[in-house]
């Protein structure tokens, strides 16, 4: 019997879990870095990076299905040697490590902005902090709940955006293609970024009931993932005049700033309040990586002395305080360290392994004859 039985997730959890890993902060400011790039042909660029996605997702499936019990450390040490494949899980740790910090940080920015704007970093930080320990200490099954959960729970946020729709002018998405194909290709980078968090298949893989439905699962996963930001991005885009959406850093918020109801105003402090519901499944899961990555290489299960990086968080969130273009620079690097770790690397690995397969059958085949 499989380690991983008791703490197994449904194929909708694990559909879900991926899904809120990438739907985080970017679906705030995609529709005005694309703008900025390839004007209001950027839908094109979010098609082609979700093509992309899919196909380095269902590499990572391939290779996870070569070995259904194994974790990620456990394959990486099975084909790499313990040493390297070890290094190689480290990298994948600081950059899960990285990415949650990257993500923890906007979301402060974003709520002392909008919501909080007088209220320290680190309380914010502690508040958050105690909820993911909660959910972390559930383990994956938990995690995939709380996607679960935080999906139904959020599902009137697209609703809203609808509204703005009665002031559109559609006129605004034509020509396609006015400016040539190279700008919507240059901002393919842009999207899959956004499209950041299906690499997180190397850690709910093995939870998986029905593994034979993975590939299946990150296909929805990711489609999900592009309806939802298709549907920001074209409410955006015909809400906005195409340079003036370029002069707002979070268009999707002030896009239901002028929302208002009888009984209700200032409806973007609402939106956010049940956004920050989004963010923390797209932070969550990358710290569960992290510490679930410490707990295998030292191979301690039910170690504690992760966990104090929660604490810790909450330590350089009080000294630490980013101005915001030293929080876009971080995730320009968290974007160039993405194109080689979560895009390249599963794409690399799968054809080593399929060569080093290969080669492991030929020489049995040869001893054999």
């Amino acid at each position: 019997m499989s380690r991983f039985v008791k703490k197994e997730i449904t194929l909708l959890q694990y559909i879900l879990a991926i899904n809120g890993t990438q739907v985080g902060t970017s679906i705030l400011t995609l529709p005005a870095e694309l703008s900025k790039t390839a004007g209001t042909d950027g839908w094109i660029s979010i098609i082609i990076g979700s093509v992309l996605t899919t196909i380095v997702s269902l590499c990572i499936v391939h290779l996870m299905a070569k070995h259904p019990g194994d974790t990620m450390l456990e394959l990486l040490t099975r084909y790499l040697g313990k040493w390297l494949g070890k290094a190689v899980m480290v990298i994948w740790m600081l950059y899960a490590l990285f990415a949650a910090t990257i993500i923890l940080f906007v979301t402060l920015s974003i709520l002392r902005t909008w919501v909080l704007p007088n209220t320290s970093n680190y309380l914010i930080v502690t508040l958050f902090m105690i909820n993911t320990y909660i959910i972390i200490r559930g383990g994956v099954q938990i995690i995939g709940r709380y996607a679960e959960f935080v999906f139904f729970f959020t599902l009137g946020l697209p609703i809203l955006l609808m509204f703005p729709l009665k002031d559109s002018h559609w006129i605004y998405l034509l020509p396609i293609l006015k400016e040539g194909w190279m700008p919507i290709l240059y901002a393919v980078k842009t999207t899959t970024i956004a499209f950041l968090g299906f690499e997180m298949a190397f850690l709910f893989y093995p939870y998986l009931n029905n593994k034979k439905a993975a590939a299946k699962g990150i296909v929805i996963a990711n489609a999900l993932t592009l309806i939802v930001y298709l549907h920001i991005t074209f409410v955006c885009f015909v809400y906005f005049s195409p340079d003036e959406i370029t002069q707002f850093l979070w268009p999707t918020l002030t896009l239901v700033k002028p929302i208002e109801f009888p009984f209700l105003e200032r409806m973007e402090i609402i939106f956010v309040s049940f956004y920050i519901f989004l963010f923390s499944t797209s932070g969550i899961p990358y710290l569960f990586f992290v510490i679930d990555t410490l707990s295998q290489l030292f191979n301690k299960k039910d170690w504690q002395l992760p966990y104090l990086l929660l604490p810790l968080f909450v330590v350089v969130f009080f000294f630490l305080k980013p101005s915001y273009e030293e929080l876009e620079l971080w995730k320009e690097w968290w974007g160039w360290m993405s194109y080689f770790i979560a895009y390249a690397f599963p794409v690399m690995f799968l054809f080593y392994v399929t060569g080093y397969t290969h080669w492991k059958r030929r020489q049995i085949d040869d001893k054999a004859g």
